[in-house]
Order: C-alpha cells, then sequence, then structure tokens
C-alpha cells in the first residue's frame, strides 16, 4: 500500500508557490494540536474551493500526518471535496424528520428555481443542490445548508427567496 495520493482522483488545481506558502503559513496554527486536521481541512477548502492534490501533500507534509490519511479523511466526509464546486453548495435534508414535514418540495423548489437536479452544479458555477442525510437541525425541520448556514422551517418560498437572496449577493 502506498502513502501517496499522487495516483487517486484528487484534483491537481497547479496551485501558485505563492498559494502553497501561504497554505503552509496559514495551517501553522495547527501544528500543535494533533486533533485539528478537519480544521486545515476547513482552511483549505474555504481558501480554494475544494482540497486539492497539492493541499494534500502540504498537510500531510506540515501536519505530519501521512497522505493517505489526510486523503483518506477528505473522501470520507461529505463535507470536503477534491475538485472545484459551486460558490453556493445547497444542502437539502431528506431525512426522515425533515420529509414528512415537506423536504421533497423544498427539493423540487430548488430544482425548478435553479433548474438543475439534485447533484448538479449551475453552468456559472454558482449553485449547486445536494440531498444529504441528518444535519441535525431535527427541530428546524425542514432544514437547508448553504454552505455552513443554517436555514431552517424551510418551505418552497423561502427557497426560492433565498436563492434569490444569494443571486443578489453574486451581482
Amino acid at each position: 500500500m502506498t502513502d501517496s495520493v499522487t495516483d487517486q482522483k484528487a484534483t491537481p488545481v497547479d496551485l501558485p508557490a505563492a498559494a502553497i506558502e501561504d497554505l503552509r503559513t496559514g495551517i501553522q496554527a495547527f501544528k500543535e494540536d494533533p486533533g485539528s486536521l478537519l480544521e486545515a481541512l476547513y482552511v483549505v477548502q474555504d481558501r480554494f474551493g475544494c482540497v486539492p492534490r497539492e493541499a494534500i501533500e502540504v498537510i500531510s507534509e506540515e501536519l505530519g500526518y501521512p497522505e493517505a490519511h489526510v486523503y483518506g479523511v477528505v473522501t470520507f466526509y461529505t463535507m470536503f471535496y477534491t475538485e472545484p464546486q459551486a460558490t453556493h453548495i445547497l444542502r437539502i435534508c431528506r431525512d426522515l424528520s425533515c420529509h414528512v414535514n415537506g423536504a421533497v418540495g423544498v427539493i423540487a423548489a430548488a430544482e425548478k428555481k435553479l433548474g438543475l437536479h439534485s447533484g448538479q452544479c449551475s453552468e456559472d458555477r454558482e449553485f449547486k443542490i445536494e440531498q444529504v442525510s441528518c444535519l441535525g437541525q431535527c427541530e428546524r425541520q425542514p432544514v437547508l445548508l448553504d454552505n455552513l448556514a443554517v436555514h431552517g422551517s424551510m418551505t418552497p418560498a423561502r427557497v426560492e427567496e433565498l436563492i434569490d437572496s444569494l443571486r443578489g449577493e453574486a451581482s
């Protein structure tokens, strides 16, 4: 078994040397905390829109984890991506509590408003819809997560308003 992810599917993004050095500096605070891998991965994804292969290599070197371990964590958690993603990833819970409280209508309204199916990204890379399992917000069902911002008690009308609002931010 190899320790390298070179032959794996993590996308090479060809990060400039300055971005790699900036990344090295940005994750220095995590070197002393052995449980900080997830935090470092969030920093990377926030900066680059995904966790590219070059970043996996830097995290491996700086935090002392084997590359295969870092790649395994990235691919285990559904919140991390190895390829560039949309600016707004709309994760809509489809588990039982949300389902019985209208998640199907929220999903349908989001798909119709954006002209997408779940799992697709808009051509301008502004939006992507994902149906996900429990977001841990059952008291606010149905719930939608825009990146890391929680929006509860969603309705078809509220999801359309949210999309309009997010489109306004992009202008």
